[in-house]
């Protein structure tokens, strides 16, 4: 494996596809989790586990599109606040991604996410009062609006600029295409 390039630009409409990209991955998963969440049937409540996950997964891959985002584009320090603001996206990720290793007990973080009486996580789906909660952690009708702003945000496409972001759009630009 190469040496890491701190200095390797993504092209701002490479950023903006693939934020919008996970946004809809992200909203469809969670049409799917509402849709099934009160289900009784074993299959669904199965099926819930693995959309959990991939709810982390699609949050997380959303999360770093938009940090890239920010880089250039003043218009989404707002919705990185309030999504930080929910949970730690990429420990809440991590944890779920790690899980067998939590269950031997060898989690990084295993004192937190796992309940040492019951051997058992306690980064599960969870619903309280009609509320889903993904890992257990954050409430889905606060992301929910959060994902409206972005939406709203990526719809306007009218983004201001970084001063700071100029000097490495020069660059991408001086950049051979290959």
């Amino acid at each position: 494996m190469g040496k890491k390039n701190k200095d390797t630009v993504i092209s701002l409409p490479l950023i903006i596809v693939k934020t919008q990209w996970w946004l809809s991955a992200l909203v469809s998963q969670i049409s799917r989790v509402e849709e099934n969440m009160n289900s009784t049937e074993y299959e669904s409540q199965v099926q819930r586990i693995a959309d959990d996950h991939f709810l982390k997964i699609s949050l997380k891959k959303l999360y770093e599109w938009l940090i890239e985002m920010d880089k250039y584009v003043e218009n989404f320090e707002g919705v990185l606040n309030k999504l930080r603001e929910l949970y730690n996206i990429k420990l809440l990720r991590d944890v779920s991604e790690h899980e067998v290793d939590y269950y031997k007990q060898n989690g990084n973080k295993q004192k937190e996410f796992v309940n040492e009486i019951y051997n058992q996580s306690i980064i599960k789906p969870l619903i309280i009062n009609g509320v889903y909660y993904i890992g257990g952690k954050i409430n889905i009708n606060e992301l929910k609006l959060i994902l409206n702003e972005l939406e709203d945000i990526l719809d306007n496409s009218n983004y201001n600029i970084k001063y700071e972001a100029i000097y490495m759009l020069d660059k991408l630009m001086k950049m051979p295409i290959v």
